[in-house]
């Protein structure tokens, strides 16, 4: 059975002395994480449309596909699909998608489920790439026809890897919505006009070894291995909106001479229309964590701040006030992302809170501001995205009840729409439509929290515009989180495909 299992290296020599001898090489593909009797039935098709058999696996890295999954790791899917007759051979991809397995494999017949012949209903987009693949090849295309069924719905059905609270709000869900009605508002983001603003960050971080204890003090010393940036901030905000959204613009203040300026447009979405106002004096602000990786482990040691904390000038200020007053008519829905660090002075809120545009607004409490950035600064939005501590100290109220506070707070910024996350607790939501919604956490286990906030508010404040009901707005931003959480940092946006995926393998 082991000796079925084979490296891209090997299998590639083994196939091509196989193809050389007249043989027929016949390739699956797929997460299988479930062996089940449409995929038994599918393997003995394909099998039966050449000599040699061979199945690639996604690896566990690469598996978008809910909470809890995959419920069994690479190496057990591999040892099970090794252990049946009509495979050959066992491969584990090295990339997201197919095509660079049928690149490598050259497969005279490529063999899909019927539910993929019909191209345009595939939300991955992938299937047309892996068809181009394998005629590129000179290879066929077959599609098996046989009973279908799911890994995912016979999981969520029959495997307990959501919480009892998350089953019933699910269960709710597609009482209310089918899973095509709720793709089809994702993509209905597509039109929305976005205006982010807010505070440009940038995120490094240190990998680190720990050394032990200095021999010259009582503090620690580890080596820095390897460093990393991402796009923080309005500038990662930004990036999550136009993963869904064809017009987005971002406005927001970098150094004149900022160092990280051929990063930011790097990593920037080439679609998104750049509005920098250039400060001689200011440095875009740089947060540094050090931190500890053992695999998908992460712990950070400590974080410093890079920056000189100053004010836009009048100037400047003058600046991005004229751009929200001349610009109000280009824009569906206004970000405001507040995270304490200047660029919203007390001028641009003031601006911000008279726009007739639907405003979304999300200040953030960090180490450089606590206690001075609460969202009461501002007198009117439409959607309001905090934490639980955020809403706390936006009330000056440690013990009074969650639902409360969310309606006091929404009563003072005349808000219809509030969401407060609360990490593995879920988040909760309101509006005048729905007056208490609560959404259990999607996932458990998570790599780094780090941005997790900024995807939810991306998404639920696109929704909210969209005046989509805040179950969903909530629903979708919570997805957003539960991708943003499996990645180290901002190391990329939340994707529409990864997301649709995502929100199928929960609703099936």
């Amino acid at each position: 059975m082991q000796s079925k299992i084979k490296t891209f290296e090997a299998l590639e020599k083994i196939l091509k002395e196989a193809q050389d001898a007249g043989e027929t090489v016949v390739h699956c593909h797929g997460v299988f994480d479930l062996l089940h009797p449409g995929h038994i039935r599918h393997f003995k098709e394909a099998k039966k449309q050449g000599t040699k058999l061979v199945v690639s696996v996604t690896p566990d890295r690469f598996v978008n596909k809910g909470p809890g999954r995959p419920a069994f790791n690479e190496a057990l899917r591999l040892e099970t699909l090794a252990s049946l007759n009509c495979v050959d051979y066992v491969v584990l991809n090295d990339s997201p998608d197919a095509v660079s397995c049928i690149e490598r494999i050259k497969p005279n017949v490529y063999v899909k489920g019927k539910e993929y012949s019909d191209h345009a209903s595939d939300v991955t987009g992938k299937i047309a790439d892996e068809v181009r693949a394998v005629q590129k090849s000179q290879g066929v295309i077959h599609y098996t026809d046989d009973i279908i069924f799911s890994s995912s719905s016979l999981l969520n059905q029959y495997y307990e890897n959501t919480s009892p609270e998350l089953r019933a709000f699910l269960n709710r869900l597609k009482q209310e919505y089918t899973i095509e009605e709720l793709l089809n508002k994702i993509e209905e983001l597509r039109d929305l006009r976005v205006l982010v603003v807010g505070d440009a960050i940038i995120d490094e971080y240190q990998f680190t070894e720990p050394m032990g204890q200095s021999g010259k003090g009582l503090h620690m010393v580890a080596r820095c291995r390897q460093s990393e940036r991402y796009l923080g901030g309005s500038l990662i905000i930004a990036n999550h909106v136009a993963q869904f959204s064809d017009h987005v613009t971002l406005l927001t203040s970098i150094g004149e001479k900022c160092p990280h300026l051929p990063l930011i447009n790097e990593l920037i979405d080439p679609k998104i229309q750049k509005k920098f106002i250039k400060q001689p004096t200011h440095s875009t602000l740089t947060k540094k964590r050090y931190v500890i990786q053992d695999g998908n482990r992460l712990s950070k040691l400590f974080e410093t701040y890079s920056t000189n904390d100053s004010l836009l000038s009048e100037t400047e200020t003058d600046q991005v006030i004229s751009y929200l007053k001349n610009h109000t008519k280009d824009f569906d829905l206004i970000l405001a992302c507040d995270f304490g660090n200047g660029f919203t002075n007390p001028c641009i809120v003031d601006a911000i809170s008279e726009l007739p545009n639907f405003v979304a607004v999300n200040t953030q409490t960090n180490s450089g501001n606590r206690g001075f950035n609460v969202v009461t600064h501002y007198r009117q939005a439409d959607l309001i995205s905090l934490n639980e501590p955020e809403l706390r100290l936006s009330a000056h109220d440690r013990y009074s009840s969650l639902e409360g506070l969310a309606v006091d707070i929404s009563e003072i910024l005349q808000c219809k729409n509030i969401c407060i996350t609360q990490g593995v607790k879920g988040v909760f939501c309101l509006s005048e439509d729905q007056p208490e919604v609560r959404i259990p956490a999607l996932v458990s286990n998570t790599i780094d929290r780090v941005g997790a906030g900024d995807s939810f508010f991306a998404l639920a404040a696109m929704c909210a515009a969209k005046e989509y009901p805040i179950s969903i707005a909530g629903f979708f931003g919570s997805i957003a989180s539960a991708l943003n959480v499996q990645v180290i940092g901002n190391k990329e946006p939340v994707k529409k495909v990864p997301f649709s995926k995502f929100l199928m393998r929960l609703l099936k």
